[in-house]
């Protein structure tokens, strides 16, 4: 099996080239390697993978640069493999891919196929979450904070967005049923978690054919921000707020201008509209249990 590795060397706060140094002497597969140099690189070199005979395309880097990789290789045969080695590594974890890059390795050489649903919007194709509200409008803050970095500038792009934005209402349309809703977001998820680590979505599943179309109703300010931690370990999802709609086809319209994302980029603003494609892709795990 020919195996090309996508570096992405900036990722996870530029640490992700010194763990591929420490990672690429354990390879037992025949492969090639080559580092991105700007943003879109991996999705414009997984996108000629097939034609070099590679079978196999290996992300090393963050969530940003597995939605690359998948917007490349999507609607080919190419199995993607995920060497996590940025700072959130959401999807990762939903395959349950060992945080430590030697052991996510291991489960690139020796873990399960699976195919796996894949989300498509107007501009390409998302394979976590995607959705517009608080959480997007907090990411459109954080990527304009450059004074800061990390853990901090995210808290304060958090705090920043809970001072100025208030629930909108909302217009969701689900597979043809049609739902008012005064929400604080609107997260559609194949995976379970985003945002570096809050599993917004604990019951979802990435091959049912079907998005969690996750919804935090109106509520005030402090109960949100009550409500914001339990997200880290999925306890939220027995909060009366939290409302759970599945399905295939949505879209998405606040009242106000409100900014949407997928996998983590910033794509517009709503009104958006998302499709699944069921099992689209093909992807290594680690001890998966099929849905």
């Amino acid at each position: 099996m020919k195996t090309l590795f996508i570096v992405n060397p900036v990722a996870g706060r530029n640490s992700s080239f010194k763990i591929w140094n420490d990672i690429k002497a354990n390879i037992n597969c025949s492969y090639e390697s080559v580092l991105t140099k700007a943003p879109g690189d991996a999705a414009r070199i997984a996108a000629d993978v097939a034609k070099q005979g590679f079978t196999r395309v290996v992300a090393v880097g963050g969530d940003g640069t597995v939605s690359e990789v998948v917007n490349g290789i999507a609607g080919t045969d190419i199995e993607l493999g995920i060497i996590p080695a940025g700072s959130g590594n959401d999807f990762a974890k939903t395959l349950n891919i060992p945080q430590k890059p030697i052991d996510a390795l291991v489960v690139v050489e020796k873990g399960q196929s699976l195919e796996v649903d894949l989300g498509k919007y107007d501009k390409g194709y998302f394979i976590n979450v995607a959705g517009a509200g608080f959480d997007a409008e907090t990411l459109n803050t954080n990527e304009n904070t450059k004074f800061l970095r990390g853990t901090l500038a995210y808290t304060v792009s958090v705090l920043w967005t809970l001072f100025r934005y208030s629930p909108r209402k909302a217009i969701i349309e689900i597979d043809g049923k049609t739902y008012h809703r005064k929400l604080w977001l609107a997260a559609v998820a194949n995976g379970k978690y985003f945002g570096g680590g809050m599993k917004i979505s604990p019951d979802a599943k990435i091959d049912d054919g079907l998005f969690d179309i996750c919804l935090v109703n109106e509520i005030s300010k402090l109960d949100f921000v009550r409500f914001f931690p339990k997200v880290f370990n999925g306890s939220h999802k027995d909060i009366k707020a939290f409302e759970v709609i599945r399905g295939k086809n949505v879209k998405i319209e606040f009242d106000a201008q409100t900014v949407a994302q997928a996998d983590g980029e910033i794509i517009g603003f709503t009104p958006v509209t998302f499709s699944i494609i069921p099992k689209a892709l093909k992807v290594i795990g680690n001890n998966f249990t099929s849905a």
